[in-house]
Order: C-alpha cells, then sequence, then structure tokens
C-alpha cells in the first residue's frame, strides 16, 4: 500500500518528449502472464518417436482424471506420459526449466517448480476439451501444453483474423484461454479483453497458472491433433519467503513454520542447488 506505481514498474511504457515539453508515462496493468516456448524440432521428433514407440503400445488410460471429450476415433485417447525412462527424464528437466524461467521472468518469483504430472492427447475430428482448468498439489501451480502434431485443416486457418461468422470453422482445434468475463460492450468502456483464441503449432509450447481456465474447440478433418499437457507444483525457496515476510515475522516464527501455516509443502528447499 502507497508504493510508488511508477517506480520500477515493468510493464511501464515512457513515451519520448522534448526537454521543455511535458513528460507521459503508461502504467500497464497486468494480471497474470502466459509463456510461449519454441523448442527444437529435433526435441519434438524424439518426443513423436518415444509417443509412437511406447506410450500410444502401452496405452496407460489416463482420461479417468480428465474431462476431455476425445472418443470420436478408435485412436482418441488422453495417456499416462511418465518421467520414469530417459527421454521422461529429459522432459521433465526441459519442463522444470521452462517452469522456472516462467515464474522469474514472468512474476520476478525466485521459486522452484517440479512438472509432476504429464500425458498426450490424441484428438481426433470431433473431440474437444471443455471449459476446465488444473489443480495441483501446492497452493500455486503452473499448467501448460505443447503442441505436437497439427492437421492440415488446422494448420491452414488465419491466426491472425479469427472471425466465427457465417458458420467459418475460423477457430477449430484452437485452444481457448478465459480469464474474466468481459464482452465487446465493457472493451468499449476501457475494461481488458479477457479471452484469447490460439492457434496450435508444432513445437510451441504455452505456460501458464494453473488457474487459468481453457478449452479446445473441436475441428472437422482429416488427421491427428497430438498435444502434452503438463502441471507444475510450485515450491518457495527461503529467498522467495523471506522477501513476503517482515522483520517481525521473520524473526518470530521462521521459514518452516511459515511454509507450514501458509499451506506450502516443506521441499521448498527443493533443487535449490
Amino acid at each position: 500500500m502507497g508504493a510508488n506505481i511508477f517506480k520500477n514498474n515493468p510493464h511501464q511504457e515512457e513515451v519520448d518528449s522534448d526537454e521543455n515539453e511535458m513528460k507521459f508515462a503508461i502504467w500497464a496493468i497486468s494480471s497474470h502472464s502466459i509463456g510461449r516456448v519454441e523448442l527444437p524440432m529435433g526435441v519434438i521428433d524424439e518426443v513423436n518417436e518415444h509417443i509412437d514407440n511406447v506410450i500410444i503400445p502401452k496405452h496407460d488410460d489416463f482420461s479417468e482424471g480428465l474431462i476431455g471429450q476425445l472418443k470420436n476415433d478408435k485412436k482418441s485417447a488422453q495417456l499416462n506420459f511418465p518421467f520414469d525412462d530417459d527421454l521422461g527424464k529429459q522432459c521433465k528437466l526441459i519442463f522444470d526449466t521452462v517452469g522456472d524461467t516462467f515464474l522469474a521472468k514472468g512474476y520476478q518469483r525466485q521459486s522452484k517448480t517440479d512438472c509432476y504430472q504429464c500425458w498426450t492427447n490424441h484428438a481426433y475430428a470431433g473431440d474437444y476439451n471443455p471449459y476446465h482448468d488444473h489443480g495441483v498439489q501446492t497452493t500455486a501451480g503452473l499448467s501448460g501444453v505443447l503442441w505436437l502434431e497439427v492437421p492440415e485443416c488446422i494448420e491452414k486457418l488465419d491466426e491472425e483474423n479469427v472471425s466465427l461468422n457465417n458458420a467459418s470453422g475460423g477457430a477449430d482445434g484452437f485452444l481457448h484461454l478465459v480469464w474474466g468475463t468481459n464482452n465487446r460492450k465493457d472493451i468499449l468502456r476501457l475494461h481488458p479483453n479477457t479471452e484469447a483464441a490460439v492457434k496450435p503449432k508444432v513445437g510451441t509450447m504455452l505456460v501458464f497458472p494453473n488457474w487459468l481456465k481453457h478449452s479446445v474447440f473441436p475441428f472437422f478433418g482429416e488427421g491427428e491433433r497430438r498435444s502434452m499437457a503438463m502441471n507444475w507444483n510450485i515450491y518457495e525457496t527461503e529467498k522467495e519467503l523471506e522477501s513476503w515476510m517482515t522483520a517481525r515475522e521473520s524473526s518470530k516464527y521462521g521459514i518452516s513454520q511459515l511454509n507450514r501455516e501458509s499451506g506450502i509443502s516443506d521441499k521448498s528447499e527443493k533443487n535449490e542447488d
């Protein structure tokens, strides 16, 4: 309370002006961050090969705890992707790095992430995912998606000028992110836009807070829309917790007790080295 909102604000934009003219600054308020990562195609090829040769033949069904309506083809499925073999361990290392980097760059947090859950989505014509969010095991968490295969009927769609008029199917197979209920009238009244339709692209990964509502629109055409979904727990490091504590809290409670009272796991020191 009472902080200088224009001091060290990462979202502030200053407008250039001459020395003798009025100076102007914009404080752009951000409600949350969404991260986008572009992975090398070599990594994507390795993951797809592993899925084709290991994950699909094993067919460890993961749909019981999910709401995805992937059911319209004999190959439609949601399958567990464990981190217990060499390729799985490599994926976890990448995902944990992505999670830590997202928190540092998107939230200026010195916390640590643990990607503890991952599954593959094999969607075909008519399959879809209703609006939902993801649960995690810690107070705060992250969720994400990595696109591995995209059918030609989705690839050809225009991502810049998405229109649903005239039954165009302009967002078929897109990911729909929703973080509010503002409509067009609200936007005209200077409220922010609170939704986005994202076209899937092979090799692209999105990361966002686990509370962010999202869905996947159905598509109608040949081919598989393949993706991986994952969840991260967030563990607060001692340095991060200390940054939130007053001197009184630090001297009276200490980090371990503050963890317990905040509902944060004692694994807060995880991966500190």
